[in-house]
């Protein structure tokens, strides 16, 4: 059976109507990911006590698990003890992202906080700025530059990783890009344009967020 490059434009543009829920299934767990992740990380920097040491133990544990089983496990829970609704099964993977998201994004943002010199923190102290004025003023304008690097990486696999939706039957690009499939039987057209619709969302993601590096790497210095 050849390629058949008429019924690939067929996939990519049944696979484009669907992005809307790929970029939905990444952006909101990447948003709600890096304020609860930030959270988070300041609690295990400043050791608050009983919330660091949970999430010092939990955090490993969870991060171990692969994203597809927690999905699996969170929509069976779904399933049994909720009734199910049109959209419900949305929401399950929405949760399943979210989390898994805050709990990788807790630990680059604590890295991305480490890599500041503790001199930093003790130079704001001493020139009579409380915590917040350190961290919002000095500290966080470090950060962010140190913390675009793994944050691409993660945008990146958020917007791949969005595509095991199909899984628990949530049509995203992947699964509408092989929609034409069933006629033909033919599923290679389809898997193509999955992969070359993704691949341009990233192309996309990749230089945005490189533009936003660049602009920010002029508070790498931090200023009082």
């Amino acid at each position: 059976m050849s390629f058949n490059l008429s019924y690939l434009w067929d996939c990519l543009v049944s696979g484009a109507h669907y992005i809307h829920i790929s970029l939905l299934l990444a952006i909101v767990p990447l948003a709600v990911g890096t304020v609860f992740g930030t959270l988070i990380a300041l609690s295990r920097i400043f050791h608050v006590r009983f919330v660091a040491r949970f999430f010092d133990i939990f955090i490993p544990i969870y991060n171990g698990i692969p994203v597809i089983v927690t999905l699996f496990i969170y929509n069976l829970i779904y399933l049994i003890y909720c009734k199910p609704s049109t959209g419900g099964i949305m929401y399950v993977a929405l949760f399943t992202f979210c989390l898994g998201s805050t709990m990788r994004l807790a630990e680059t943002i604590r890295g991305a906080f480490l890599s500041v010199p503790k001199g930093q923190y003790e130079a704001c102290y001493s020139a009579g700025l409380t915590v917040f004025q350190s961290l919002r003023r000095v500290i966080i304008p470090q950060v962010i530059p140190a913390a675009i690097p793994p944050f691409t990486n993660m945008t990146v696999g958020a917007i791949k990783n969005s595509s095991i939706v199909l899984a628990i039957g949530i049509t995203d690009v992947l699964n509408g890009a092989t929609m034409p499939c069933a006629n033909t039987y033919s599923f290679l057209e389809g898997y193509v344009a999955a992969a070359i619709i993704y691949w341009l969302l990233n192309l996309v993601a990749e230089n945005l967020l490189g533009l936003a590096e660049k602009r920010l790497l002029k508070y790498k210095g931090g200023k009082i």
